[in-house]
């Protein structure tokens, strides 16, 4: 089985039909079953607590965690962005929420048992992290809030599959 967790890109937001999102997409080339925790405008804080849940819950064969930007939270459930909510984030202190992204990255790499891959978000780099979401479906067209559409799904599907095919050394 393959869980995945992230953001609106990977919840397969702006999608007719969000299993066209490219975790479906990926379960389909491994020939594996898909669970996708996704959730739009989803926090890091979410991610993590989801990830660590999922491992208990589902006993996943794959795990990819598609981490998003640090400049986002959750408080009692309700996701908080800087578009979304730009008063919360009056007093941010970016350098504090860097540090806590990279040492969420850190602890969930120890966590995880079973096969990971971990997906950078499009503001920050990782040692931890195989490739960047936005990267892979950047040649693609978008919808008008800017996530990818289908072939952008495609080619990230295409882009984690190979990737993940080049460490293991097969499909």
């Amino acid at each position: 089985m393959l869980v995945t967790i992230g953001d609106s890109f990977t919840y397969g937001t702006e999608l007719s039909n969000t299993e066209f999102a490219w975790p479906y997409q990926l379960a389909t080339r491994l020939d594996m079953q898909c669970v996708n925790l996704a959730q739009p405008g989803a926090s890091n804080d979410f991610i993590v607590r989801t990830a660590v849940n999922a491992i208990d819950e589902y006993s996943p064969k794959l795990m990819i965690v598609a981490f998003t930007t640090p400049n986002r939270f959750e408080r009692n459930g309700e996701h908080f962005t800087p578009t979304k909510t730009p008063n919360e984030f009056r007093e941010w202190d970016e350098v504090w929420a860097l540090n806590k992204f990279h040492t969420q990255v850190a602890l969930l790499k120890q966590y995880i048992k079973c096969e990971h891959y971990f997906l950078s978000p499009w503001d920050v780099d990782s040692p931890h992290c195989v490739a960047q979401l936005v990267a892979l479906c950047e040649n693609f067209d978008k919808g008008p809030g800017g996530h990818p559409l289908v072939q952008g799904h495609t080619a990230i599907a295409k882009g984690i599959y190979d990737l993940r095919t080049k460490i293991i050394g097969k499909p």
